[in-house]
């Protein structure tokens, strides 16, 4: 996106944009020069000659734990963009770029012409794109890095208002990802890192200024004590990095001259030359051959293609409620002989309902390398108690999150005591005219009218494991509808295959005689009955669960709030049979953590912070 909307700026301001930070950094050195005039070179030689063996092997390795922590935050990168790149090659790509470019200098723009040549599979605005995703966040991690640095360890070097701002930003970051994943600016969509992949760049980004700062450190003779020193360092290394100028050069030495003013002039030029030897030119010396291997080129980039969930596995599922998938954008899982539907949301990659083939467990370690392969979390939602057992017997942590409200349609009798309820409901229903048919030709336009009316009165519906209207969707599934006086006045649809009925959607307009719903759905039982197949209510809040009180009552709480008490009643007139449902994770943290995305995500709109087309393949 950066190097096409450069494109489009004509030949003067693109030349203007790469001649400016050189520009910068002649000034800079013309600075340095100046302030330096006086020095006697000969002293400079001295102090550089002085330097240890042992400071100079303390320098290399700093200096290769910093690019290994470069390589390893490249592979975030790669794995947040879903390039399909493996984590080896984008840790040496993306070690390799780096190590050139600081270098040669206009880092964004060498840096994307370094991992074009070493990963050609890439393209070159795949490779830009990479370039500039890294470039960015990692100005991003250094600002908040050097200013918590100086927060703790130097206050006085930086203005009150920048410290509070970086603290602010610690807090808005992670919130913004877990809120609003996805912003959007004219027609660029940006989608934030996942927590994950946050945590993830903050350490890697730490580990390699740490490592980068401790290289300088060991090549000073006589140095103050290393909390000391690390903010000055941190603040130089930005001078250079915005100065563009191959290596810093210039910006970084008046910042460490200018910040420790205590340690002799000499033997700081000394430091700063056996620096730029050990952490510029070996790396840069260490990545050249790699430019000149020969590379295969490939046709495309993206390894990670999502694999549509075949249709013949969706007709046989245990749970009728896996055709949500023809919505959602799940995809398969494994395979077809041991496969399950699996989602993204923007904090997780949610294995859905019960495996659609096989046993949950087979599937769990395939699931937790998936995730881990897009920067996400692992999770399980909504299966069923079997399948619990097995998540918890390979070591996952467990939630009861609801209950499925079941029906044995072929034992299901309206004339016992449990349902008096329900044929109270079913007289209100007949007295008020209202008849139940299952149109072969759907009555689209209605039914959307009445979409549109019930999400007025009730809001945006929640998607994810729910389905939202759309005609082609609901031509998939068995749809009832009840009219009064030749009008459409309510509608149900039910996910049916070989195996059960599921309730899905239910819209109504105002103003419902009493009874129409119920009448629906014992249409619905009576046809799941000729069929020989159970009939699902869905999912209902959990209740009789042998919790903290506090924790009940929080349950009940968000029950009322979302309409659930309402719901409860309505199914509970059935008298349904109920089936725990669960959710699965690997630590009690991941499983919080991702109870509040999977909320999030419901109720955001379609498309708002939706995985791009590109996903990582889940096999």
């Amino acid at each position: 996106m950066t190097m096409a909307i450069a494109g489009r700026k004509g030949p003067a301001k693109a030349w203007l944009r790469y001649a400016l930070p050189l520009g910068i950094g002649g000034l800079c050195l013309w600075l340095l020069t100046g302030r330096l005039s006086g020095l006697d070179p000969a002293l400079i030689w001295e102090a550089f000659r002085a330097v240890r063996p042992g400071q100079w092997l303390a320098a290399i390795a700093a200096t290769a734990i910093s690019f290994w922590a470069l390589g390893r935050y490249d592979a975030v990168i790669h794995r947040h963009l879903r390039t399909g790149i493996g984590p080896l090659e984008a840790q040496v790509s993306g070690a390799s770029a780096i190590a050139l470019a600081q270098l040669l200098g206009l880092g964004v723009l060498t840096g994307a012409l370094v991992r074009w040549r070493l990963l050609p599979v890439l393209g070159p605005l795949r490779a830009a794109q990479v370039t500039a995703a890294v470039s960015v966040s990692f100005l991003i991690s250094w600002a908040l890095i050097t200013a918590l640095a100086c927060l703790v360890l130097a206050p006085h070097l930086l203005p009150g208002w920048m410290l509070l701002s970086a603290l602010a930003g610690v807090f808005l970051l992670p919130a913004l990802a877990l809120f609003l994943p996805e912003l959007r600016l004219a027609r660029w969509r940006f989608r934030l890192p996942s927590l994950h992949a946050m945590a993830a760049i903050s350490l890697f980004a730490a580990l390699d200024t740490a490592a980068a700062g401790a290289a300088m450190y060991a090549l000073l003779p006589a140095p103050p004590p290393f909390p000391t020193f690390l903010p000055v360092f941190l603040l130089a290394l930005g001078a250079g990095l915005f100065g563009g100028t191959p290596g810093g050069v210039g910006p970084f030495e008046l910042t460490l001259l200018a910040l420790l003013p205590a340690l002799p002039e000499p033997e700081l030029l000394a430091a700063v030359l056996a620096f730029r030897l050990v952490y510029y030119a070996l790396p840069a010396l260490a990545a050249a051959p790699q430019l000149l291997r020969p590379r295969e080129r490939a046709t495309d980039a993206r390894a990670h293609v999502p694999r549509r969930v075949p249709e013949l596995l969706l007709l046989h599922a245990p749970r009728s409620e896996s055709g949500v998938a023809r919505q959602n954008g799940a995809r398969l899982l494994g395979e077809t002989r041991n496969g399950a539907l699996c989602i993204d949301t923007p904090q997780t990659l949610t294995l859905l309902f019960d495996p659609l083939t096989g046993p949950l467990d087979t599937l769990l370690p395939r699931l937790h390398r998936a995730a881990r392969a897009s920067n996400r979390l692992a999770v399980v939602y909504k299966c069923s108690p079997r399948q619990a057992i097995l998540a918890r017997r390979a070591g996952w942590k467990l939630a009861r999150v609801a209950d499925e409200a079941v029906i044995d349609a072929a034992g299901f009798q309206i004339d016992t005591p449990r349902h008096r309820q329900l044929r109270r409901k079913l007289r209100h229903a007949e007295k008020a005219g209202i008849r139940i048919r299952r149109p072969l030709d759907l009555p689209l336009a209605d039914m959307a009218r009445l979409d549109s009316a019930w999400k007025d009165s009730h809001g945006l519906a929640r998607g994810l494991s729910t389905g939202r209207f759309a005609p082609s969707y609901v031509a998939r599934q068995r749809v009832y509808c009840a009219e009064q006086d030749s009008q459409l006045v309510a509608f149900v649809t039910f996910h049916a295959n070989t195996r059960e009925y599921c309730l899905d959607l239910m819209r109504h307009g105002p103003d419902l005689p009493d009874g129409t719903m119920h009448a629906l759905v014992v249409a619905a039982i009576h046809d799941a009955a000729a069929e020989g197949v159970p009939l699902s209510l869905a999912a209902m809040p959990a209740r009789e669960v042998r919790e903290h009180p506090r924790l009940a009552r929080l349950r009940a709480r968000i029950a009322r709030s979302s309409g659930g008490d309402g719901l409860c009643r309505f199914k509970d007139s059935f008298a349904p049979r109920r089936q725990p449902l669960y959710m699965a994770a690997p630590s009690p943290a991941a499983l919080v953590l991702a109870a509040v995305d999977l909320a999030l995500a419901m109720r955001r709109p379609a498309g708002a912070g939706d995985p791009l087309s590109t996903g990582d393949e889940a096999s």
